[in-house]
């Protein structure tokens, strides 16, 4: 092959090798629309069904979106089924109900002797029924939805052995953090019971209290 039949060449951003996972650079937020029941990257829907493998659970409290001064789940996962982007690890976050039973469903896969992270978590969005005060006041029935967890074991481990390798990347490691998605919100996995319970008090009796001292704002693990 001449020089001149060669294929030019560009690299910029790179690209994904076989058997491997996206890491962006920027974490892609895969938001669970409690209003819609549907999973949204940005403005684009991306239907109600996926299957799951996570990498990392992380807590935090504090404010997102119009949610303020609550206790949050950050879900870093791979879509293994479902509409959302395949092979591209993703961030989500869920509170309320959807964290409740995502607790319930982890400490009962950990009952078994079972290490949760290695099955596939399967979310369904459940539709609710309540009453908000619309921008006058008035009261209003509203429809919304939460997510209900399940999980089932896997076959095939190929995503495991891709994820083992994602995680133990320091690199990946270090893009694991979600600054714009926590910029609002305190990291608690390394504080007590004690200080969290201390902190999420001092926050809804006054959320101008200054925060204590040994606390991290936007801190990942």
């Amino acid at each position: 092959m001449t020089q001149t039949d060669r294929k030019p060449t560009i690299s910029v951003f790179g690209f994904k090798e076989e058997n491997a996972l996206v890491v962006p650079e920027i974490p892609i937020n895969a938001r669970n629309n409690c209003q819609a029941g549907k999973w949204t990257l940005g403005d684009e829907d991306y239907g109600s069904k996926v299957t799951m493998t996570i990498l990392k659970f992380s807590k935090f409290f504090g404010s997102l979106g119009q949610t303020k001064h609550t206790l949050w789940g950050q879900i870093w996962f791979i879509a293994e089924s479902g509409e959302l982007p395949h092979d591209v690890l993703l961030v989500t976050y869920v509170k309320g109900r959807s964290l409740s039973d995502f607790n319930r469903l982890v400490a009962t896969v950990q009952a078994r002797g079972i290490e949760p992270a290695e099955g596939l978590f399967i979310p369904s969005f459940i539709k609710h029924s309540g009453q908000k005060p619309d921008e006058s006041g008035m009261v209003k029935p509203i429809n919304y939805y939460s997510l209900k967890w399940d999980w089932m074991e896997r076959s095939n481990w190929d995503m495991i052995e891709k994820a083992a390798a994602v995680l133990a990347d320091p690199q990946n490691q270090a893009r694991m953090i979600d600054l714009d998605g926590t910029r609002e919100m305190i990291c608690l996995d390394e504080l007590p019971p004690h200080q969290i319970a201390n902190l999420m008090a001092a926050h809804l009796g006054n959320s101008s209290q200054t925060h204590e001292p040994n606390v991290k704002l936007l801190a990942g693990n």
